[in-house]
């Protein structure tokens, strides 16, 4: 079938693909949690394109997110709504999902059906074999989110709400109820089912108590796949028979890179159908021409923040540096936020017996438990701020003075042009700051309500902001916001002012952060057991730094983190021209994940689901 549409249209987007509706289904729909929130948005306009009619249907939690606008539900539908909420205390909310395009979205407040969990869990386990006895909420509530999605679909087929033949779109585990509830109930409604990582290989990935990658093969050499013992042990039993049912269920399997469709494989007992890999819509990141200047712009911004954080304790010389960052969810391990502490450990013993007067500043975007910032931190960023706004203000006195004087032909003496109120003022300010120096500058702005890995990894390592360091730590446990009171950017602003985004993942099923990264212009790390990582590295030339691969599949912790910390050693001693066409570079090999190449393996999916319907 394939192959005749692209006989008939030399392209996957004929006429054949708007003749059905398609549903998209995910938890995180309006509800912005991880990753596949970024999948299923960038890609949206590609997906309305070619689609006859969308919907996209995801949860209520509380109250309706102010991304979505409600609307009185179209026809049909609102008969549907009312017999959902008498029958079974479904309340549906119908309207427009207020990103790129204003797809349709169906958001469900599902608490009304949380009385008859353990009914929908009981039934997963007659039918499916879904052991949940004894779960929390993380597994419950979605479960009873999507079993409500299920009796949506289910009536609004019934009763024709939908224009065409509908296919539907499931989105990892927590979707999967819906998925399998339309199976029991005999509806005939085509159904692909994307895991985007698996529940039982992330969580032997990030206890590191066995290799992961090391049991895959064994299992892939023994011809077996894991057994179900093997989930009991990780505590991860639910969740992942929930993910292996969706998977032999779907009429159309699908994962998101090589290296998860291997991992699917042997963890849930099916190879996917398509790979899915993940993409970005380049037009809504900056064009190369407008990088250089907001590279300048965001870059001072943060050399300030670093001055006001180190400049009360000792000198730094921010303009010589490199600034680096690692960001992403606290998996500590999976993250790779052991190897990146490892190797910035090494860095700072390397350019330290170097005679180089070269520093790194390395942010550690990864959030945390706070009890809001160290008032001491505040009050040191707001005498450096008062310092600096004191200063701009007489420079562009003595400016107005100065080419006054040039006018009119007379000699200029700065030191008269700056008048004694303002000396005197520069002078306690200065007394002031000197005042401060005690001790050494905390490895985090913020209190911490507990002392964590990463703290504790900074302490074994030896990174604590000592004066003699020529690597710089900032822990930095919270969302950037543009009004935080530190950094002041938001957290795409904030990667442009950066030289270096590193991700050197253990596992990582795709990787959005070394693409955005590449995309920003920014030098990217990633790694071989990054979905990314393997995506890319064929496109590279070798110890090329505009998107570095780190070899971790059969290697060593140790090795992998003395690799990476030649990869930043390269970087911190490049010459400006040279890291400035290095990172343009890795803007343009970040186009070889934009959407306008990668749907169309969205829309073989469709194709296959459709052949086999």
């Amino acid at each position: 079938m394939l192959n005749s549409l692209r006989s008939r249209n030399n392209t996957l987007t004929g006429d054949w693909l708007k003749d059905f509706t398609l549903i998209e289904v995910s938890f995180e729909v309006a509800n912005k949690v991880g990753g596949i929130y970024t999948v299923i948005v960038s890609k949206m306009s590609y997906a309305i394109a070619n689609s006859k009619e969308y919907f996209a249907i995801g949860p209520c939690i509380g109250r309706l997110p102010k991304e979505f606008s409600e609307e009185k539900p179209p026809g049909r539908m609102s008969e549907s709504f009312a017999e959902l909420e008498k029958n079974h205390g479904i309340k549906c909310h119908y309207g427009t999902w207020l990103i790129e395009k204003n797809p349709k979205a169906i958001l469900i407040d599902y608490r009304g059906l949380s009385v008859k969990s353990d009914d929908i869990k009981r039934e997963l386990w007659e039918k499916y074999q879904i052991d949940s006895w004894g779960t929390d909420n993380w597994f419950n509530e979605p479960t009873v989110w999507a079993k409500a999605a299920g009796y949506l679909i289910q009536s609004l087929n019934e009763k024709g709400v939908f224009r065409y033949s509908p296919v539907a779109h499931f989105h990892e585990w927590l979707s999967a109820p819906a998925m399998l509830h339309l199976k029991s109930a005999g509806m005939n409604i085509p159904s692909v089912f994307t895991t985007h990582s698996t529940v039982l290989g992330r969580a032997v990935a990030e206890t590191g108590r066995e290799n992961l990658y090391d049991i895959i093969n064994t299992w892939k050499k023994n011809g077996t796949t894991a057994p179900v013992e093997k989930a009991y042990e990780y505590g991860v039993h639910p969740k992942h028979l929930m993910e292996k049912a969706a998977a032999a269920s779907a009429d159309v399997f699908t994962t998101v890179s090589e290296i998860m469709g291997k991992e699917c494989q042997y963890v849930l007992g099916r190879k996917p159908d398509v790979i899915l890999p993940n993409g970005l819509d380049m037009k809504k990141f900056p064009q190369h021409e407008k990088i250089p200047e907001m590279y300048r712009k965001y870059t001072d911004n943060i050399r300030d923040f670093l001055l006001g954080y180190f400049l009360p304790y000792y000198e730094v010389d921010t303009d010589n540096a490199m600034l680096c960052f690692i960001s992403g969810r606290h998996e500590f391990r999976n993250k790779g936020i052991d190897i990146f502490i490892d190797s910035l450990a090494g860095l700072n013993d390397r350019l330290r017996k170097s005679r180089s007067k070269k520093m790194v500043f390395a942010f550690i975007f990864v959030p945390a438990e706070t009890a809001g910032t160290k008032p001491t931190v505040l009050e040191h960023l707001s005498a450096f701020g008062d310092a600096e706004r004191l200063i701009e203000k007489a420079t562009e006195k003595v400016e107005k003075n100065v080419l006054r004087d040039f006018i009119h032909g007379n000699k200029s003496e700065t030191k008269v042009m700056l008048d004694a109120a303002f000396l005197r003022k520069l002078e306690k300010l200065g007394k002031k700051l000197k005042g401060m120096r005690k001790g050494i500058p905390p490895v985090t702005p913020f209190q911490m309500k507990s002392e964590n890995n990463i703290i504790h990894a900074l302490r074994d390592a030896g990174l604590d902001n000592s004066k003699d360091d020529r690597v710089k730590i900032v822990y930095y446990p919270a969302y950037l916001s543009e009004k935080d009171g530190l950094l002041e950017l938001a957290y795409y602003n904030a990667m442009i002012g950066f030289d270096a985004g590193v991700f050197p993942s253990y596992y990582e099923s795709w990787g959005y952060t070394p693409l955005e990264a590449a995309a920003l212009g920014l030098h990217s790390v990633t790694t071989d057991l990054s979905g990314y990582g393997k995506f890319i590295e064929t496109h590279l030339r070798p110890s090329e730094t505009s998107i570095s691969v780190v070899k971790r599949d059969g290697k060593s912790d140790t090795a992998a983190a003395k690799e990476l910390e030649d990869i930043l050693y390269r970087i911190t001693m490049m010459k400006p021209s040279d890291s400035r066409k290095e990172r343009e570079r890795a803007k343009s090999l970040s186009f070889l994940a934009d959407w306008g190449t990668l749907f169309e393996n969205y829309l073989k999916a469709y194709a296959l689901l459709l052949e086999r319907a």
